[in-house]
């Protein structure tokens, strides 16, 4: 019987362990899991800073509504308004975007922008629509800052806008503010961004900016002058009416200008300018170089102010600077010295080679003094001169007398004294004067107490011709009675002419009364000019009640 064998033992097989899988259930909410974090992770990476602003009031802004805009592109908004602890400003808090990080430094300028209507301008329109937003200007500072304190109002120029900033200095601000306008030749090239006192408070320092490409022409030399209003000017050449725009009329302005011959040379950021109140003013000194002189006069200055103009023959070249009496121990009488600065670079010399002229930048001292005694020799002399016969203003001219006497200029003065010649109407009076001396020295009284002698007498003389007459007529016959006819007729025509209605003798009493007449005349004519020297140009002055 076959030997029975046992079965063969299963052989144990190792199967590969299942991969996991996720029931089809949960694929959506998994795939909703990822995006979520993937959102999150991406909003925590674009998640830019948080900052706070101080405001005066909470007006405009809206929490999650108010956007803030650089260049007018969203960079942030506001998420929180509270009120400060003390209650004098609002506080906001703002989430910037990532790429707005670098422009949150140090002088970074924050502002409401609404609609705002001006005397010059009319900004913010577009909040109408979109309501109010927050203003960002990027400074250039390189210190980052968080917490920053917002301008009561939109700057007047942003830190980016190309052109230079210039400082201008005036006694008062007159009708400047934030915003006016700077002109240059009537092109409106920038405008003022601020102002404040100095330390002491004496003076005004107004900011200004000048935008490109007019910056380059503000040299060294410039001036500025308040262009606003109208300015009316009456003087020796009439009336001159000055504005620069209908804007600057209503709203005020500033002008500039750079004197043909000054310093070209573009002035400096931040330079300091002073302030002209009118455009006269400020051209009245366009060079740098000044001679200063010193005039003496006897006579009254009536109507000369300091800044008058110096006058040679029609050409403006200098002012006064100054009037003061001459107290001097050494003078013989009391006169008045007036300080005059001359401005040599208003008189063009054709250059000559080799040689130095009087009015070139580059005289010797040694040769100015020859020049200027030569010109004194010749006969030039500074006189004063009606300027204005409705104001009666005067000047100082400079002009060539040849009758004048030899003078010179007395260069150990300080400054140098410049010799002088009596003013027209001074002359004028001077002579009224001798005329008045000499009609005084006449003895009108005596010269008609001797008339009336010599009358009386020739009356004698006629009655006593008429006596004998009379005689010669009872003995005379024939023509001797002819011959004494004649005689009493022409005895009687004497008689009439010297009868107290005669035409002589009321000729003679009338001419006499007419010398008196003008020999009062002329005395009062004196008196009024030595009092009031302007009654030739206004005429006579009203008496007051």
């Amino acid at each position: 019987m076959p030997e029975l064998t046992p079965p063969a033992l299963p052989v144990a097989t190792v199967e590969k362990p299942r991969r996991f899988r996720i029931p089809l259930v949960w694929i959506i909410p998994l795939v909703a899991a990822l995006i979520g974090v993937f959102l999150a992770a991406r909003t925590y990476y674009e998640q830019g800073p948080t900052i706070t602003i101080q405001f005066n009031t909470g007006e405009g802004l809206e929490p999650g509504k108010t956007r803030i805009k650089y260049k007018d592109v969203d960079v942030g908004q506001i998420t929180a308004v509270a009120l400060a602890e003390d209650g004098s400003h609002v506080v906001a808090t703002a989430r910037l975007a990532r790429q707005a990080s670098r422009l949150l430094v140090d002088d970074t300028r924050f502002w409401v922008v609404s609609a705002k209507v001006s005397g010059s301008s009319v900004s913010g329109l577009g909040t109408l629509l979109s309501g109010a937003y927050v203003g960002l200007d990027a400074g250039k500072s390189e210190t980052a800052r968080r917490n920053f304190v917002a301008l009561d109002t939109a700057p007047a120029v942003t830190f980016d806008a190309p052109g230079q900033v210039f400082v201008l200095q005036a006694d008062t601000l007159s009708s400047i503010s934030a915003g006016t306008p700077i002109y240059f030749r009537r092109i409106e090239a920038g405008q003022v961004t601020g102002f404040r006192l100095d330390a002491e408070g004496k003076r005004v320092e107004v900011q200004i900016f000048v935008k490109a490409p007019y910056d380059r022409f503000v040299s060294a030399d410039s001036r500025f002058w308040n262009a606003g209003g109208v300015d009316v000017k009456l003087g020796p050449e009439g009336v001159q009416v000055n504005t620069e725009s209908l804007a600057s009329i209503v709203a005020g302005g500033i002008a500039f200008l750079t004197p043909e011959g000054a310093d070209s040379e573009p002035a400096k950021r931040n330079q300091a300018f002073r302030l002209f109140p009118n455009r006269s003013e400020a051209l009245k000194q366009p060079h740098s170089q000044v001679l200063n002189y010193v005039l003496r006069f006897s006579e009254s200055v009536r109507g000369l102010s300091v800044g008058a103009p110096v006058d040679f023959r029609g050409i403006p070249v200098g002012e006064v600077t100054a009037i003061w009496p001459d107290f001097s121990p050494r003078a013989t009488d009391l006169g008045l010295m007036v300080e005059v600065a001359i401005f040599p670079g208003r008189l063009k010399v054709a250059p000559q080679p080799g040689k130095t002229t009087f009015f070139g930048k580059d005289a010797q001292s040694s040769d100015l003094r020859a020049f200027s005694d030569q010109l004194i020799a010749n006969g030039l002399r500074a006189q004063l001169r009606s300027g204005s016969l409705v104001t009666g203003q005067i000047y100082v001219a400079l002009d060539f007398f040849p009758a004048a006497k030899p003078l010179k200029i007395d260069w150990n003065h300080v400054p140098p004294l410049f010799p002088t010649q009596r003013g027209s109407l001074d002359e004028l009076q001077t002579t009224l004067m001798r005329i008045l001396a000499k009609l005084d020295k006449l003895p009108l009284d005596e010269i008609g107490q001797d008339t009336k002698k010599a009358l009386a007498s020739l009356v004698r003389t006629i009655d006593e011709a008429e006596s004998l007459v009379k005689r010669l007529d009872g003995l005379a016959s024939g023509d001797v009675r002819d011959t004494v006819v004649e005689a009493r007729s022409a005895i009687a025509d004497a008689r009439k002419l010297l009868a107290s209605d005669a035409p002589l003798q009321q000729d003679m009493r009338a001419s006499l009364q007419e010398l008196g007449r003008a020999a009062q005349a002329l005395r009062h004519l004196a008196d009024t000019l030595d009092r009031h020297p302007e009654a030739l140009l206004r005429g006579k002055p009203e008496e007051k009640p």
